[in-house]
């Protein structure tokens, strides 16, 4: 079956592309003339190169979301990008809300531990985020956003074995102006932002100050004290200096500041007393049951019937304190164009500060409740010399090339201070990464409708890190100290071919790798462990293809990546108590290939349509561990298992028609539909984690003037009221639990633009 799924895909890929002369020839005879040619699709420009050039002009997986695009989807934060793009998930921890699990054609991790490394590069103004802890981000005042699929190894670096995010803020205009917008809707939910533009030196000196704030009062209630819970309790701020200095130099530097004070909405708890098992796994000595329902701590709760919580969107969890997490970023971005080339210095710093509390378990026991305390705090330093278009190194135009290095260091520290079965318990993590590279990148043209481009990247990692467990504390065990040094190589090569100026395809060959860690916090001495880098080996075949005077964009990719020393938390059996524990370590390869479909179309002036489909077939080629947490059971071959978060079809449909009123204005009506077959939220596929297919609808309806200067807009989320779970594990035995994904809700919104 999925071969012909496969196979009709590819079939699809080819037929585009055979289309393509005979299609751009039609389209481009006669001419369009310059009124016709207005109404056809726009070119995002991308900086995925690290260099300025039209989306259709790059031969990468790249989907590019410009801000109007933004606004009218109305993302709001990260999670909100998994809507629009293929192959990719965004989704927040609930256990800790200001965290991120990503996954990019079916890699990621579940992981937010410091000691580990991201499985994706997300940078912000080109400034690496070091940490997937604080990575929940406010999308406010963003210019564009880049979703880049596929290894990039080469200019974004480690931690980008499947991809990337580039999220890029808007610079300051050089007039006045000035923007705002203030929201309302379901659960109390109040949505204020906005920014203004100041030129400070007339033609040299801009500035802008941009502000965000958003509060609700959540949709979980707390069937214990009837609270609600979950509320969001965020404010943002940026500002931003743009100095032009002549012709030649241009330096933009800007700030922001975030805190959130939002609440933790506590999980629903479905322990229950059957016994906990992996499907599909044979088990010589099978578990007894769900440890939160037989131990003598939390037996009333399923005795009584309280657990298993089978009432959608509702927790047990009592309240506690809330999150009052901050983050300071500092990104600056000077670039020279001397003539022949051009010099560019990226520098960034963030510090990002965590206070908060998580009930785990979602009772209002202690069975495990955790208090996070840390400290993160990175600083980064690019520097890049690349050609200048007719500046004399290019070759007359016909070589694009650049060099660069990279110096990063990231440190930091964490307490958890947690109560497990009652008993109170803490536990400190630090350690440091250093992080050195070169890197050079160069696009040749062959022939003036042939280019071959290709880059290769040095990395040198150094580690340390510092651990002290429960047992440090009480005395038994001592702290933990490691370091560890990786070396790596990346590189691609691209081949792309323009059948006509609007046609293009391309075969790239590309690797990359997530950077080594250790495990965070172990149990005791046995569980110390330190897990080598992941590998990833890529291929892809795309095509580009803008038809009938750029009325018509069909992108499409079949990639196929092998990925190899997968880290995986897994449980490792020992012969003394507790006869089992935890440790992060490279058990497992796998293969994750499909392909991507990205089409827009504007067939009459007012109206643009737009579709994505992704196929995803993600699979373990070895993995053999324990994970039953008895060491009679041994080990397993575990390739049967599904990658968590991942749909094997994802698909997203949507419209919007915009309505010209004359001197009355205008109405744009915009809808969303995104769908995504079935998925497990559990690395070790437990039945409660399985998520049917389902699909989300979202739609606005905004009316403007006819000047552009002030908007109305009633919106909606979830219009369908679909229920699904977007999160949800079993933690250590103790419990069991799951997490609801939004309700529908609504909202209007009032903003005015001058």
């Amino acid at each position: 079956m999925m071969r012909n799924r496969t196979s009709i895909l590819l079939a699809l890929l080819g037929t585009s592309v055979l289309a393509a002369p005979a299609l751009a020839q039609g389209a481009a005879a006669p001419a369009a003339d310059a009124a016709e040619e207005a109404q056809g699709l726009s070119d995002i420009v991308v900086t995925a190169r690290r260099r300025t050039e039209p989306l259709q002009a790059t031969p990468l997986a790249v989907s590019a979301l410009d801000s109007r695009r933004l606004e009218e989807a109305r993302v709001s934060n990260i999670t909100d990008l998994t809507n629009l793009t293929p192959s990719i998930t965004l989704a927040r921890n609930t256990t800790n809300p200001t965290s991120l699990f990503p996954w990019i054609r079916g890699f990621g991790t579940k992981s937010t531990d410091p000691a580990a490394e991201p499985p994706i590069a997300i940078t912000i103004d080109g400034i690496y985020q070091a940490q997937l802890v604080g990575a929940f981000v406010n999308l406010f005042d963003v210019e564009a956003i880049e979703v880049l699929r596929g290894p990039q190894g080469t200019l974004l670096g480690k931690n980008a074995p499947a991809g990337g995010l580039s999220i890029r803020t808007r610079r300051p205009g050089e007039e006045f102006a000035a923007k705002g917008q203030i929201e309302y809707g379901s659960f109390k939910n109040l949505h204020a932002s906005g920014w203004v533009d100041v030129p400070l030196v007339p033609g040299a000196l801009f500035g802008t100050v941009s502000a965000n704030y958003q509060h609700s009062n959540g949709y979980q209630k707390n069937i214990v004290t009837g609270q609600t819970l979950g509320g969001i309790n965020t404010s943002s701020f940026r500002a931003g200096l743009l100095a032009k200095l002549g012709d030649s130099t241009t330096w933009y530097v800007t700030a922001q500041y975030d805190q959130d004070k939002g609440e933790d909405a506590g999980d629903r708890n479905i322990s229950t007393t059957d016994p906990l098992v992996v499907p599909g796994l044979t088990y010589v000595v099978p578990p007894s049951a769900s440890l939160t329902c037989t131990n003598a701590y939390s037996r009333a709760l399923c005795a009584n019937g309280t657990l298993p919580n089978n009432r959608r969107y509702t927790t047990q969890a009592l309240p506690g304190p809330d999150r009052d997490s901050h983050n300071f970023s500092v990104a600056s971005n000077l670039d020279v164009d001397t003539g022949p080339v051009a010099l560019a210095l990226v520098t960034g710093y963030r510090q990002f500060r965590e206070l908060a509390f998580s009930d785990i378990d979602g009772t209002q026991l202690g069975i495990i409740d955790s208090r996070y305390d840390g400290n993160y705090r990175a600083f980064s330093q690019e520097f890049r010399v690349a050609s200048s278009d007719g500046g004399g190194l290019d070759m007359g135009g016909r070589l694009r090339w650049l060099v660069g290095s990279y110096y990063f260091n990231y440190d930091y520290d964490r307490f958890n201070r947690s109560t497990t079965l009652g008993a109170p318990s803490t536990t400190y993590q630090e350690g440091e990464t250093k992080s050195y590279a070169l890197f050079a990148h160069a696009e040749f043209d062959i022939l003036s409708n042939l280019n071959l481009s290709g880059g290769i990247r040095q990395t040198w990692d150094r580690k340390t890190h510092l651990s002290r467990a429960q047992r440090f504390f009480s005395g038994i065990d001592p702290e933990f100290s490691q370091r560890h040094a990786w070396d790596n190589i990346s590189y691609d090569v691209t081949l792309n071919y323009n059948i006509t100026p609007n046609n293009m395809i391309y075969v790239r060959r590309a690797t990359g790798y997530r950077g080594g860690g250790f495990t965070g916090v172990p149990a005791t001495a046995l569980a110390v462990s330190t897990a080598d880098p992941e590998t990833v080996g890529a291929w892809e075949f795309g095509s580009k293809n803008d038809f009938f005077n750029h009325r018509l964009r069909i992108n499409l990719s079949v990639f196929r990546n092998k990925f190899q020393d997968l880290q995986r938390v897994i449980t490792v059996p020992v012969d003394v108590a507790p006869f089992f524990v935890q440790r992060l370590l490279n058990v497992a390869s796998g293969i994750t290939q499909g392909a991507e479909v990205e089409l827009q179309a504007r067939p009459v002036s007012g109206l643009t349509l737009r579709a994505n489909l992704g196929y995803l077939d993600a699979k373990y080629t070895q993995f053999n561990a324990n994970v039953t947490g008895n060491l009679a059971n041994g080990n397993a071959d575990l390739t049967f298992l599904r990658f968590p978060y991942t749909s094997k079809w994802t698909a997203q449909f949507g419209a919007t028609y915009e309505a010209d009123l004359g001197s009355s204005g205008k109405l744009v009506f915009s809808a969303d539909y995104n769908y995504r077959s079935r998925y497990n939220v559990t690395d070790l596929n437990y039945a409660f984690g399985e998520q049917k297919g389902f699909g989300l609808l979202s739609g606005t309806i905004t009316w403007r003037d006819a000047d552009d200067r002030y908007s109305v807009s009633v919106f909606g989320r979830n219009l369908t009221d679909k229920f699904y779970i977007d999160g949800g594990d079993a933690v250590g035995g103790l419990t069991t639990y799951v997490s609801d994904g939004p309700p529908r809700e609504w909202g209007v919104s009032v903003g005015f633009n001058f």
